[in-house]
Order: structure tokens, then C-alpha cells, then sequence
């Protein structure tokens, strides 16, 4: 992909989501949200295909799934008032119907078209079906992308809700309470994703947030995501028990192994 057509995709992008600000403070703080992010991942994947030393084309093609992969968000919140997918639509298919309603790919080779589509498709998802190689590729970056940023987001959401928690905005999905369920922990030693479907708690998501790091594809990502200091602010806001000290060593222990490997 040429960068003009990146460039192009910007303009549309913008005047895309203009169209969902309105009266409603709500809604525009909640699609402002998803705005700012995209821009953000957009940054991330620049900075992850100069890492991967990918050629001007591909790193342009990188950058227009992240630009895309969530602009199902914004139809979402307008109709729904929640990013819950679980309780509105997944977000993943409707980024793919905005872009087909809009014939905002039809320009493209078939080739093309179809890596931005799958990695659309599959950013958000628990685990990656089998696909082609170059494919597969850049979903592994979106999804890399994607998880960098929204460590970010956590962080500062998470130290509101426990500093100032009459300021935190966010959809709270479950009771801020000091439980940890076992079976999350365990999954955590296991090394193994966790399902959302088992979540009890905030403490059980921060858990299953910090479990994202054995799904990290490239060095370049973990390194941010420890570098920055993520995993440790999680931890920190994480109960001082037993069972949460070991899942947590079990995190920066495979954290710090794999990046002293590269």
C-alpha cells in the first residue's frame, strides 16, 4: 500500500467519526476515548514496523489495520451506549461492516483487502485461527499494538478508581472488591489465557490483563509493555497476598527472560 492511500484513509477516518459528535456529553467523551486511542495505535504500530524493519508499503498497510480496527466502536457506542460486546455487538464484525458499508477498501487489490480485513476480525479475539502466514503477520501486530496501549489505559483508570474513584468514568464490569479467584491465579502458572466468561472481581481483570503477556508476539512489544512500567503499576494495585505474589512472579519472571533471551 502506498502512503498517499494511507493518507487518504486519515481524512476518511476523521470525517467518519466527526459524524458521532453531538449534544449528548456522554457519548462524546466516550468517542473521544476511542479516537485517542486509535491515534495512539496508530503511533504504537509505527513504532513496531520500524522495529520489524518493514518496507514503506507494508508499514503503511500496518498502520491502515490500525487506523480501522476499531471503528466499529463508534456505531457501537452511538447505538448502545457500552463497548460491553458481550451485551451489544462484537465490535471486530462491526468494523468490518462500517468498512464494507462505506466502500472504504473497495480500491484495493484482493490480496491487500483481505490482510486488513482478517487482522480486523481477529484483533480482539481470544486466540488466532489458523490463517496464511503474511496475514497472520499483521494480526499479530494489531493485536500487539492494540495490548500496548490499552496497558496504558489501565494504568491511569485503575490508579483513579483506587486514588479517586468518585473521578473514574469507566464502565465498571464488576465489584471493585479484594477477592482474586483461584482459578485465575492458576491459570496465571499455567501460563494460560484467560476466559472473560470466569471474571468475578476488578482484581481477577487486572489478573487476566497481566496474563496478556504470553500472548505478545514480538520482542519489540514486550519490552514496551515492561519498559514502561505497566505490569509493575498492575501489580501494585493488586492485593498483597500469597497467591497473587506468586502469580505476579510468575508474570515478571517470564517477562525478564524472554527480553534478556533478545
Amino acid at each position: 500500500m502506498k502512503r498517499q492511500q494511507l493518507e487518504d484513509y486519515k481524512k476518511w477516518f476523521t470525517n467518519y467519526v466527526r459524524g458521532f459528535y453531538g449534544e449528548d456529553a456522554f457519548i462524546n467523551t466516550n468517542i473521544q476515548l476511542k479516537e485517542c486511542h486509535t491515534h495512539r495505535v496508530c503511533n504504537e504500530m509505527r513504532k513496531l514496523s520500524t522495529a520489524l524493519q518493514m518496507t514503506a508499503d507494508d508499514a503503511a498497510l500496518a498502520e491502515t489495520i490500525a487506523l480501522f480496527h476499531d471503528v466499529g466502536r463508534f456505531p457501537q457506542f452511538q447505538q448502545y451506549r457500552t463497548y460491553k460486546d458481550q451485551i451489544s455487538v462484537n465490535h471486530c464484525l462491526l468494523a468490518l461492516e462500517v468498512l464494507a458499508e462505506h466502500q472504504v477498501l473497495d480500491v484495493l487489490g484482493a490480496d491487500e483487502r483481505a490482510i486488513i480485513e482478517k487482522a480486523i476480525e481477529f484483533h480482539g479475539a481470544k486466540d488466532m485461527p489458523p490463517m496464511n502466514e503474511r496475514a497472520a503477520h499483521f494480526t499479530k501486530m494489531i493485536r500487539d499494538a492494540d495490548k500496548i496501549d490499552i496497558f496504558e489505559l489501565l494504568v491511569e483508570n485503575y490508579r483513579i478508581l483506587a486514588e479517586e474513584p468518585e473521578k473514574f468514568t469507566w464502565e465498571l464490569e464488576y465489584p471493585d472488591t479484594p477477592e482474586c479467584s483461584p482459578e485465575i491465579i492458576e491459570a496465571i502458572l499455567n501460563r494460560q489465557l484467560i476466559d472473560y466468561r470466569k471474571l468475578k472481581t476488578v482484581n481477577d481483570a487486572k489478573l487476566l490483563q497481566l496474563g496478556w503477556v504470553f500472548d505478545v508476539n514480538f520482542d519489540h512489544s514486550l519490552r514496551q509493555i515492561h519498559d514502561r512500567g505497566y505490569l509493575q503499576a498492575i501489580i501494585d494495585l493488586l492485593p498483597k497476598t500469597e497467591p497473587v505474589e506468586r502469580a505476579a512472579a510468575c508474570i515478571m519472571d517470564y517477562v525478564t527472560k524472554k527480553i534478556d533471551q533478545n
